[in-house]
């Protein structure tokens, strides 16, 4: 099956950044929250003590849960399209939610009343969680085609500004609270696509990091990213900046647009990239290092 989405469909949002302390009449609170940080310490067997800055902040922003945020996209995309029949959705995320416990999909599915929809979240694997979303979506959708009829999922990306402990890695990304959704659709191979122009999800992938950055370019000849056809097709890549400065650098890429998104938007930024840069009869393709792997995710627009 294939799986097929709008660049309109790519809605996100960007919240200011949640900087109000907590009034004092909330300490009984804050304490409470920072004994269940501690706790978390603890079971991780360090001995740091829970500051209170980062736990006012995050006690703070449940004004801005993954939920409340998502529902305002959500509102928006039934603007401009029907969402009532959803078969999946997809919650990934980068950083946790400033609600504990609660179903954000669950949430969703009844928020737009999708009630045999199927929902799921996807968590711990960085900003490359989206990728591995379309993967599961695509492999679910076609499962459950059998009757050769389209069927519908939303991808939700949502990320916060504040955690609950002190992170420099964190704060090196200089995070804003966002969120972003995609409205996907998978059609049987003898269906009809919906639009013209349509991105259509290719492949995921995930490889051992090259030794040097010199070794980006042979790697990617041997991945099996797009069909013969597609290859002829203008390629633009899509990066952080840490690659993308690696990437240009290299005599191999004189000839490929790199392009770079803005880290603050965490999980969201890939796709808010995205949505400026669609154009038909284009090839885009996602990367990025993590640890020691390197994650790639390709997709093509046709006209």
């Amino acid at each position: 099956m294939s799986l097929e989405f709008s660049a309109s469909n790519i809605l996100w949002h960007e919240f200011e950044k949640n900087n109000v302390p907590s009034p004092a009449a909330d300490s009984e609170q804050l304490d409470k929250v920072k004994s269940f940080v501690n706790a978390f310490f603890q079971s991780h067997s360090r001995i740091n003590e829970a500051p209170l800055r980062p736990v006012s902040r995050w006690y703070n922003a449940d004004n801005l849960t993954f939920t409340a945020m998502l529902k305002k996209l959500v509102t928006q995309l039934e603007e401009q399209a029907l969402v009532n029949d959803l078969d999946l959705v997809v919650l990934t995320h980068w950083t946790p939610d400033a609600e504990i416990g609660a179903s954000v999909t669950n949430a969703i599915i009844y928020e737009t009343g999708s009630h045999n929809a199927f929902g799921i979240a996807i968590s711990d694997h960085g900003l490359s969680s989206a990728f591995v979303a379309l993967q599961i979506i695509e492999d679910y959708l076609e499962d459950i085609g059998g009757d050769g009829r389209s069927r519908k999922a939303l991808l939700m990306m949502a990320d916060q500004d504040a955690i609950l402990y002190d992170s420099p890695y964190l704060a090196s990304f200089r995070p804003s609270a966002s969120c972003c959704l995609l409205l996907l659709q998978s059609f049987a191979p003898a269906g009809v696509r919906s639009v013209p122009g349509n991105i259509i999800f290719k492949n995921y992938q995930k490889t051992a990091l090259p030794l040097s950055g010199a070794g980006i370019y042979p790697l990617l000849s041997t991945l099996d990213m797009f069909s013969d056809t597609e290859n002829k097709l203008p390629l633009i890549i899509l990066t952080t900046m840490q690659l993308s400065s690696v990437l240009r650098r290299d005599e191999n890429f004189p000839s490929i647009q790199i392009e770079t998104w803005d880290d603050a938007l965490l999980s969201s930024a890939p796709w808010v990239l995205l949505k400026k840069l669609a154009r038909n009869n284009t090839r885009f393709l996602f990367i990025v290092p993590e640890g020691k792997n390197m994650i790639f995710a390709s997709f093509v627009m046709e006209g």
